[in-house]
């Protein structure tokens, strides 16, 4: 039996339609449950799934459910205590196929079921060496082949006796069928929560300073487009509306139930919801998780009663929701502040902030489409939002303030693809270094949870800033302006210190100035009084009016090796600002779209300058207090604008790659020592050259004689290293003895274990390389993040540089290209005075191997190559340390975790 936890493959699950299932590993035990569903199927679908009008005996269900979890696995999908889905894969005698099928309940047919049962049996095929399904399917089951069609599964189809013998590849192009339909289902089931037609606000109450008074209020204040009914048990009306006892006491359809009682009530609640048929709920409630281990068992009680009725939670310990779009007008929040209408989706962790964040909102003049406080994010996060938003038309633009994680794995793939149409903002807090979490490599010692947030951050495009105040002042840019297509900035203002502030600050946020051409210069001295400086920044002088703005900015704007403008302007008192401010904004709306931000010292502007295209296009410049604001939200947004015009690049596929028997090897040392262990130099050599990655000649060895044979047999220096579990930094402690002639090696060996004794457990001899530059290569598999590759300066400074860049896996050609030339020593390798250059193409080959072993083999805890020797002819991987240890969770699954 495998060596993974079954309890990580469960998982809540949402089909197509936006239906919520709990689909776990199906076990013995489930035999009385299974026969009731088979029972229960009608004659026609039992047929067409069992080939036979005979209906299954108990012998027949003791057969289905003997499983080893590895040739034969098998997937229930349950609502409430219903068994509604069985799926089931059978190997046969060639290991990388099995043959899949499936059943349905007759009310649940056409829902998605049966493709959420066949994507979670690929997930774990996948971890099987299982490559390729095949299913018998009767030539009158339409709705099981339309299953197989519809997942994006090449499917070769040979009809045999009036069964068809369906072949179902793995491919990326399923996956990517999967994704979509992940996509659809869970912005479904989001839409259905966050675009209800009926509310109960259950705990609404008489007082308007109460919690539930202030969200009833809210919710009949904001012109909500549905009906609202208050539950109170205590209470004929609330607010001339009346109200009921008890959810189930409403006569009407509830789609939404915003519970705002004490904590040892909500349960209850909840499952009362669960019988009315409520779709979705918000529990504005605390006393959960937040409040230690006893809230904790607590919520997920309640979030136990939550799945067996198949609800989606807001929350709890939240402040609520709110939607603005017109159809809806839902503002069910106990926020004092009613949000402007516009199309910034928000969400926030933290339900105090989320106040404050409605109420700066209102004042900077950011409309917000919908805002959601997660609270403890029991349920839905932000990955689920995300979901939502990508396909909300009335979302442009996304923020999150967040304080953890919840599927960070998930929420890399999702960004990466949101922020390729709209932006995303995000606040992380907890930015600070906890310790190298007792790491016992390199490349795990120097993975802090900011480097590897910061790494999902950089790969998936989004835009993270430091501050709210950096959320907002982005969030204002990217309301009302372009994104810049590349970081070259022209400064045009009338004040020189404000000029040179601005400047440094834009070379601090990554931003070039540069010095404009002869061409422009002459121009803008035509148009300038003769004091004006104009190489950039531009001062205009102190006496310039609304003339001479428009006029170099119109010059400026129009220069295609400018990306974007700030602009300054301080009042000297000689010019009137409201003709100064109108004379940007004709500049502006004629000009090309590229984005335009301004700074007004001692002048009360407002937040933004309202432009109009000619094309009807919003242009309104915003308008900042102070020069360094603006530079820093232009930098963030520059980043997104740069990394949209990369190529993504592909995930190469190496036909020398040997799957199998690099499964085959992990599986064998997990059966030996099911808690994982390092691996021993041979054993390295052999799952590193499976992936093509090949080691210079090296063996472990046990003994000097053997040591100094295999030496002589090679005939040239060879380095000797000690094997040890215990000793990290070899060279340190002697183990590590080079250009060691044939002739003196059984000395040396025997010499080192003098020095070491007991930590020297056995002896590596490996044949001397060429001189180089040092690199280290590595993964570490974070708990959370999953698998990263690292690349950086390597040899022994290199924790003491940490001149590294991480990137998770998968990486593509165009990812491994950018990695060898991120780090500050890069030209290391370039030909750095005059050295030669190094093969960059052999380091990227490395480093995207070194990724599929990643990505194939889950079981790949810590890896380290250091040194690897780059150069002109190649790389050489000098020496490795590899760890293998039962995976901590299973790969991403497109559907929703159980455990966030």
């Amino acid at each position: 039996m495998p060596t993974d936890d079954l309890d990580q493959w469960e998982s809540e699950a949402i089909t197509k339609a936006g239906l919520v299932v709990r689909v776990r590993p199906l076990r013995p035990e489930d035999a009385p449950r299974l026969k009731t569903f088979a029972d229960n199927m009608s004659d026609e679908s039992h047929y067409n799934r069992f080939f036979s009008a005979r209906r299954l005996d108990d012998e027949d269900i003791a057969k289905l459910v003997d499983l080893d979890y590895d040739r034969r696995f098998a997937f229930i999908a349950e609502r409430e205590d219903d068994i509604v889905g069985v799926g089931r894969y059978m190997g046969g005698d060639d290991p990388n196929v099995a043959e899949v099928a499936f059943a349905v309940a007759d009310d649940l047919h056409g829902m998605g079921v049966a493709t959420l049962l066949l994507e979670h049996l690929r997930s774990v095929a996948k971890t099987r060496g299982i490559n390729r399904f095949v299913a018998d399917v009767l030539g009158t089951n339409l709705p099981m082949m339309e299953v197989f069609d519809h997942a994006g599964y090449p499917v070769n189809q040979q009809l045999e006796s009036g069964v068809w013998e369906v072949e179902l590849d793995v491919t990326d192009e399923a996956l990517a069928e999967i994704l979509a339909r992940e996509q659809t289902g869970e912005a479904a089931s989001v839409a259905r929560l966050l675009r209800p037609h009926g509310v109960a606000v259950i705990g609404a109450s008489r007082s308007p300073a109460s919690v539930g008074g202030a969200l009833f209020r809210n919710i009949l204040e904001g012109t909500f487009q549905g009906v609202v009914h208050p539950v109170n048990p205590n209470a004929e009306a609330i607010f001339g509306v009346k109200a009921y006892p008890s959810v189930l006491d409403i006569p009407d359809p509830i789609d939404l139930a915003i519970i705002s009682v004490p904590a040892a009530l909500a349960p209850k609640v909840l499952d009362e919801c669960g019988r009315k048929g409520v779709a979705g709920a918000v529990i504005i409630t605390a006393g959960f998780a937040e409040t230690g281990e006893e809230g904790a068992v607590a919520q997920q009680s309640m979030m136990a009663t939550a799945r067996h009725h198949g609800i989606r939670i807001v929350g709890p310990n939240c402040m609520g929701v709110v939607n603005t779009e017109d159809g809806v007008r839902m503002n069910a929040t106990f926020a004092p502040v009613r949000p402007q209408q516009g199309r910034v989706g928000f969400v926030s962790q933290s339900g105090a902030l989320g106040i404050a964040i409605l109420s700066a909102a209102n004042d900077l003049g950011i409309g917000i489409s919908t805002f959601l406080s997660v609270g403890n994010k029991a349920d839905i996060s932000g990955n689920d939002i995300l979901q939502f938003w990508e396909t909300d038309p009335e979302t442009d633009i996304g923020l999150l303030y967040l304080e953890s994680f919840g599927n960070p794995r998930k929420f890399a793939r999702l960004a990466r693809r949101f922020t390729r149409t709209k932006p995303l903002v995000v606040v992380k807090s907890g930015r600070t270094e906890a310790g190298a979490r007792g790491a016992s490599s390199h490349t795990a010692a120097m993975a802090s949870s900011d480097v590897l947030a910061a790494t999902l951050f950089r790969q998936a495009g989004i835009i993270r800033v430091d501050t709210l105040e950096q959320l907002f002042n982005v969030a204002r840019v990217l309301t009302h302006q372009p994104l810049p297509t590349g970081r070259r900035v022209a400064i045009v203002g009338n004040s020189g210190g404000p000029g040179i502030l601005t400047a440094d600050a834009c070379e601090g946020a990554g931003l070039e100035v540069p010095e404009l051409s002869d061409e422009v210069k002459a121009r803008l001295r035509e148009v300038l009084p003769a004091g004006a400086a104009v190489g950039n920044p531009v001062d205009l002088v102190a006496d310039s009016g609304p003339e001479e703005y428009e006029a170099a900015l119109r010059i400026v704007l129009e220069q295609e090796d400018i990306d974007a403008v700030i602009i300054i302007y301080t009042d000297p008192l000689v010019s009137d600002p409201a003709e100064v401010s109108e004379a940007i904004r004709r500049a502006v709306a004629d000009g090309p779209p590229k984005p335009v931000l301004a700074t007004f010292l001692s002048v009360d502007s407002g937040p933004v300058l309202a432009v109009t295209s000619p094309d009807g296009t919003d242009r309104s410049i915003p308008v900042f207090p102070f020069p360094e604001a603006p530079a820093v939200a232009l930098g963030r947004i520059a980043d997104l604008g740069v990394w949209r015009q990369r190529d993504p690049g592909r995930v190469p596929i190496f036909p020398d790659v040997d799957v199998a028997a690099a499964r085959d090897l992990v599986a064998g040392v997990l059966a030996e020592s099911p808690e994982g262990r390092w691996l021993d130099t041979n054993e390295i050599v052999e799952l590193l050259g499976h992936v093509g990655a090949h080691m210079v000649p090296t063996a472990q060895v046990d003994d000097a004689d053997a040591a100094a044979d295999l030496a002589a047999e090679w005939g040239r220096p060879v380095a000797i290293k000690v094997q040890s579990s215990t000793i990290l930094h070899k060279s340190d402690a002697g183990g590590v003895i080079l250009d060691v002639q044939p002739g003196d090696v059984e000395d040396v060996v025997s010499g080192m274990a003098e020095r070491l004794g007991d930590d020297m457990e056995a002896v590596v001899v490996q044949a001397m390389s060429e001189p180089g530059v040092e690199v280290i290569v590595g993964v570490v598999n974070d708990p959370d993040f999953g698998p990263l590759v690292m690349f950086g300066l390597g040899g022994t400074a290199t924790e003491l540089y940490r001149d590294t860049v991480y990137h998770l896996v998968p990486l593509t050609d165009s990812e491994a290209e950018s990695m060898v030339r991120a780090p500050k020593a890069a030209p290391l390798l370039t030909g750095y005075r005059g050295s030669d250059p190094v093969d960059l193409g052999a380091l990227e080959d490395l480093l995207l191997r070194i990724s599929t072993l990643a990505d194939l083999v889950p079981e790949l805890a810590e890896l380290d190559m250091n040194p690897v020797i780059a150069r002109s002819d190649g790389v050489a991987i000098v020496d490795a340390r590899i760890r293998l240890a039962p995976p901590s969770q299973p790969p991403d699954l497109p559907v929703r975790r159980l455990t966030r």
